[in-house]
Parts: C-alpha cells; structure tokens; sequence
C-alpha cells in the first residue's frame, strides 16, 4: 500500500509540475486532482496485476521448458542408444558380408574344397535324396489269422 501512495504522489506531482501554463489558465479544483490520482492509482493497480499475472505464466512456461527439457534428454538418450545398436549391426553385418566374400573367394579358388562342401550342403548330385522310398511294408508283421475281420 505504501508503494501505492508514493507513485500516487509522484503521478500527482508530475501533473501539477508537468503543467504549470494549464494551472495559470484554468483553477484545477479538488475534486478533479482526485479523480486523476484515483485514476492513477487505477492505472497502477492495473499494472501491477498485470506485472503477477505475466509472473505467474512466465512460472508456468519455465516449468513446461523443464518438462520439455527432460523429455528431449530422454529421447537423446534413447536415440544414442538406438544409434549405437545400429552401429553394432552395421559392424557386425560388414564382418558376415566380408567374411561370406572371403569363403566365395576361397572357393572360386579351390573347386575340390567346393565339392566337399556343396556335398556337405547337400547340393551335390550323388548325395542321398531326402525322401526315402517305402521298402518294407509296415503290415508284413500282421497275422492275417489273428487279424479281424
């Protein structure tokens, strides 16, 4: 309230001060000082809740700026682990690859060693065919004396 009165006066002082040729001219009643410095202290006031009400969003903008501010670190770090698995793949993906170009060389170099291993891959034309034809008949065991019927 103190602050009021002071910038109370010092808004009423710069008006009286401020327009010496208008008070010369005319007689500035009572009543009309008191209506500026009610206007004055109006204005004030006005500026003041004003000055709390941008103090409190400014609050509550530097608590969204943290929030903000935590979730991009998470995703920072969310994002440097992901890049070092990808990292980790791409390295172990060239290891297969260099690796797999390495063999075909080897290979291409070494057809009986390509044979043993297409043999071994089961590629070859003298190897075993997966399905076996039916040699046996699985009834051959079967009485026809003691089977139903």
């Amino acid at each position: 309230m103190r602050a009021f009165k002071w910038a109370g006066g010092v808004v009423l002082l710069a008006l009286l001060l401020g327009a010496p040729g208008a008070r010369a001219e005319e007689n500035v009643k009572p009543e009309q000082i008191k209506k500026m410095y009610d206007d004055a202290l109006v204005q004030l006031k006005a500026a003041q809740d004003r000055k709390a009400e941008l103090a409190k969003q400014n609050e509550a903008l530097a608590a969204k700026v943290a929030e903000l501010s935590k979730q991009l670190a998470a995703s920072q770090s969310q994002m440097q682990g992901m890049q070092r698995q990808i990292d980790d793949q791409a390295e172990k993906t060239f290891y297969l690859r260099s690796y797999y170009a390495a063999w075909q060389r080897f290979l291409h170099a070494h057809p009986d060693v390509t044979a043993n291993w297409k043999f071994y891959l089961g590629h070859s034309a003298l190897s075993i065919p997966r399905e076996t034809p039916d040699l046996i008949d699985p009834a051959w065991m079967v009485d026809d004396k003691l089977a139903p019927g």
